[in-house]
């Protein structure tokens, strides 16, 4: 039987869903979208030969839909995630999980008392370069530092410029997948954070932060968000007791050293990953497995956003309760 979704918020970032929805995943279809301007909307839903609901509340009721795609701003993510599991339908939800750690820890409870565990899309995790590094991993020895930096264009989108539309910026919007990143690589919990932002081109929110982490075993960790800057670059090092490893998981490859021994992996970087996030959600639902990145990994990734404003703010590093 197809599975047959509805995707709300279908800009541009959710149009990706439709297509890959309709195109890529088999055993899935995409019958509805819904999304704010409604012209635009009619005008996609016909392109892809799909239904248009104006309203999400009705697109969410819709009986041709089994299971909703959340990719709206992350202001609107409680409400609207709230409303799937309410209704009894699966979820995959964009990143972040929500706009503020108050909203997670709510929507975290609605999650532990729903016929279907949300599914949130943390898309790097399925990165072939990070999927890499995770296999090497082990050959580093005892990690005790972790770098990941993301450098980007200024946003184009006028939202994330407007300080009445978004409730955060490079810290809530880009630093949740580093954040996320060095949870899944590492396997453990940053236990505090010393963070420092910057508004160099956004006129609302900072586009420019700068965070030192600790984890729970004592490893530190470097993030950096650079949104401000007309080239792209994304890169993970590691140096651990036993070897060293660098990774560029926006254009592919990796290096890693042992000794005098350097060792180069050429893996793409290039390939799409909401095909995968797709399907695997689609085998989580069918098998009523766990998802990889639940409800648990987006409170504690929203703990570690909140955690680094509230630094900016006091200049000092915060403790967080795992």
């Amino acid at each position: 039987m197809t599975f047959r979704i509805g995707v709300i918020g279908a800009g541009a970032h959710g149009e990706r869903y439709v297509r890959h929805g309709l195109a890529d995943v088999p055993g899935m279809t995409v019958t509805a979208l819904c999304r704010r301007d409604r012209a635009a909307g009619e005008a996609l839903a016909a392109k892809h030969g799909v239904r248009y609901l104006p309203d999400a509340a009705a697109l969410i009721a819709e009986p041709a839909v089994d299971g909703v795609v959340v990719c709206t701003p992350p202001a609107s993510h409680a409400a609207l995630a709230g409303a799937v599991l309410a209704a009894g339908k699966p979820l995959l939800l964009e990143k972040p999980m929500t706009g503020t750690l108050a909203e997670a820890a709510r929507l975290a409870e609605l999650d532990a008392a729903a016929p279907h565990p949300l599914f949130l899309g943390q898309s790097l995790r399925w990165n072939p370069v990070i999927a890499k590094a995770r296999e090497l991993w082990p050959l580093l020895g005892r990690v005790h530092l972790v770098r990941l930096a993301q450098r980007l264009a200024p946003t184009a989108l006028e939202w994330q410029q407007d300080a009445e539309q978004t409730v955060g910026g490079s810290v809530l919007l880009t630093g949740v997948h580093i954040i996320d990143l060095a949870r899944h690589l590492t396997g453990r919990e940053f236990s505090e954070i010393d963070s420092r932002q910057e508004q160099v081109l956004n006129p609302a929110v900072e586009d420019f932060f700068l965070a030192r982490g600790k984890l729970d075993d004592g490893c530190w960790v470097s993030l950096e968000v650079s949104k401000y800057t007309q080239s792209r670059a994304a890169w993970l090092e590691v140096v651990g007791e036993d070897g060293q490893l660098w990774a560029d998981y926006l254009e592919g490859g990796l290096v890693l050293r042992r000794g005098k021994t350097e060792e180069r992996f050429y893996v793409s970087a290039t390939a799409a990953t909401l095909p995968l996030v797709l399907r695997d959600w689609l085998a989580c639902v069918k098998s009523g497995a766990k998802p990889p990145v639940g409800a648990r990994d987006g409170l504690a990734t929203l703990q570690v956003v909140d955690a680094c404003y509230r630094s900016s703010t006091t200049g000092k590093s915060v403790a967080i309760d795992g």
